[in-house]
């Protein structure tokens, strides 16, 4: 039995691990309920109630088994911008991140220009932000941009570690251009309008999928570059 299969199986043998996630999702379940219970708010269509938790879930739990290589001290930082870029620009295409109107009242950075929205629990808490910089971050997004951020790092220390660079240990990762490029087809015209109006519709349910294969690549990358 190799180090990483037994190490896996005496995590899973934990009770508390074993535990860990049905009480995560309980607790996620009772937040769902008492929000309805206590607000005017009507549910939405059920799975759209189950996506934030989806993206949250699945985040946390690839996070939570995936270790970054040692490297230089070089290669960290290196890998570290990557993925601060890489997140930053996952969270720039649909517009969670924008540079705000240059104007003599959007100059500070002071909580006059903080909204807060309430919504569903994953969906909210939103906060919106509106000065030098826009923001609109829905929990369950940043987490799940985060998450894949963190698999990114450590895909490309992984990269780094095998004499790639990590400019081409990103380029050459699948799973880091899906989030990416995805976004894009809704941008073209012609015949893709109609195409892009129909995805529209299902935009949650095609993102969280997409979202679910960048993370399963990202990680399987991670995983295979570690052994």
């Amino acid at each position: 039995m190799s180090e990483r299969t037994a190490t896996a199986l005496d995590r899973w043998s934990d009770p508390g691990t074993r535990l860990l996630w049905p009480g995560v999702v309980l607790v996620e379940a009772s937040l769902v309920v008492a929000y309805f219970a206590v607000t005017t708010a009507e549910p939405a269509t059920g799975r759209y109630l189950v996506y934030p938790f989806v993206w949250i879930n699945a985040g946390l739990w690839a996070v939570d088994r995936t270790t970054p290589a040692p490297g230089s001290r070089r290669h960290r930082w290196l890998a570290a911008g990557l993925a601060a870029g890489y997140f930053l620009l996952v969270m720039w295409i649909p517009g969670q991140i924008r540079l705000g109107t240059v104007r003599p009242d959007h100059l500070g950075f002071g909580l006059q220009h903080l909204r807060v929205a309430w919504q569903a629990p994953g969906w909210g808490p939103v906060l919106a932000y509106d000065g030098v910089l826009r923001l609109y971050l829905v929990p369950f997004e940043v987490v799940g941009y985060a998450a894949l951020a963190y698999l990114v790092y450590a895909t490309l220390l992984d990269a780094t570690r095998g004499a790639l660079s990590g400019a081409l240990g990103l380029a050459t990762c699948v799973g880091c251009t899906v989030p990416v490029v995805a976004p894009l087809a809704g941008l073209l015209g012609g015949p893709a309008t109609g195409l892009a109006t129909t995805a529209y519709a299902w935009s949650y349910d095609i993102g969280t999928i997409l979202f679910l294969l960048t993370l399963g690549l990202l990680y399987r990358s991670h995983r295979e570059g570690r052994s």
